[in-house]
């Protein structure tokens, strides 16, 4: 039996309804039937919010309505990775704000869902400001309903496998927006001093056109999470973007926006939910080797400078006292 003997109320219904976002897709190549059925704006919708909760928020629902095929877009702009080379600075206009849309998971459980808009106006102080986006304030702490038993140990290890991160940026003035997140967590430890636990996820890419050539720059997403001993419930307190640059200074406003802008209109890499954190690990794993490698550089010539500075002193002074003694 072809496709096409198949009434177009069971495929839809009963067929594509069960597809994912890359089947789906995929499907919308096979033929022209399909690829109006396929179009569907409800099946786009209800795919980006089975994965993305937070587009529920009006604030993220009334911006895809511009993009150009509406949940369609959306999806094809957040699900793949953003290029990890930007070659050319981005040409678009300034943008007034940029909308925020966050999911963090543990094992596909819901932990915390939130949609925020950032001010972005280019003003003096913006631009010259450090970037940053907090989405909790400094006392604010959401639980959850993951719970933990065992060791330390066996906690950061189950949240570096099963915790994934979503923080899809869209910028309104471009009607564009990506996935500034590796998924997967490249970064998982215990702060020696506050106890919480520190889960890092990135993306690093290669700006060429703002620092200096093939330094890096990563899109570095901090959350901060606390388990209560006595019933073990995971909660959290820190969800924050920053952009940095190899000494781990964060990008002003002008120099972030320049990256994030790049990032919506940039190339896409294909992303593997399954499995597909390990390359940007590695490229983490990378940048933080090269920033440690650059400050050990920085701290030898910092060295010499000194040596030669002293061996300058030893020389002068002793100059001055064999002309002293000379007399």
């Amino acid at each position: 039996m072809a496709i096409a003997d198949i009434h177009e109320d069971i495929i839809k219904t009963h067929i594509l309804t069960r597809l994912d976002g890359q089947t789906l897709a995929a499907a919308c190549c096979t033929s022209s039937q399909l690829q109006t059925l396929c179009s569907d704006h409800k099946l786009w919708s209800d795919i980006c919010s089975s994965n993305w909760p937070s587009i529920a928020d009006p604030l993220v629902s009334q911006a895809i309505s511009n993009f150009p095929s509406g949940y369609r877009s959306f999806y094809s702009d957040s699900f793949p990775s953003p290029s990890h080379h930007l070659a050319t600075a981005t040409s678009s206009p300034p943008t007034t704000n940029i909308i925020s849309s966050v999911d963090i998971k543990y094992h596909d459980e819901l932990v915390f869902s939130k949609a925020e808009s950032t001010n972005t106006t280019p003003s003096d102080w913006f631009q010259s400001s450090p970037f940053r986006i907090d989405l909790l304030g400094p006392k604010e702490i959401v639980p959850s309903a993951v719970k933990f038993a065992g060791e330390d140990q066996t906690l950061l290890l189950n949240l570096e496998k099963n915790m994934t991160l979503s923080w899809i940026m869209i910028d309104p003035s471009q009607n564009r927006g990506v996935n500034l997140s590796s998924v997967n967590p490249v970064s998982v430890h215990r702060n020696w001093l506050t106890g919480d636990v520190e889960v890092t996820f990135a993306v690093v890419i290669v700006p060429d056109f703002l620092l200096h050539n093939k330094d890096y720059v990563n899109c570095n997403i901090q959350i901060t999470c606390g388990v209560k001993e006595v019933c073990g419930v995971l909660n959290v307190s820190r969800v924050s973007l920053t952009v940095l640059d190899m000494d781990s200074k964060c990008l002003s406003g002008k120099e972030s926006m320049v990256i994030l802008q790049g990032l919506t209109v940039a190339q896409r890499r294909r992303r593997r939910y399954s499995g597909g954190g390990e390359e940007q690990k590695e490229r983490y794993d990378e940048f933080i080797r090269k920033r440690r490698e650059r400050k050990e550089n920085m701290e030898r010539k910092e060295r010499r400078v000194d040596m030669a500075c002293v061996a300058s002193g030893v020389a002068v002074f002793m100059a001055f006292w064999s002309f002293a003694l000379s007399w």
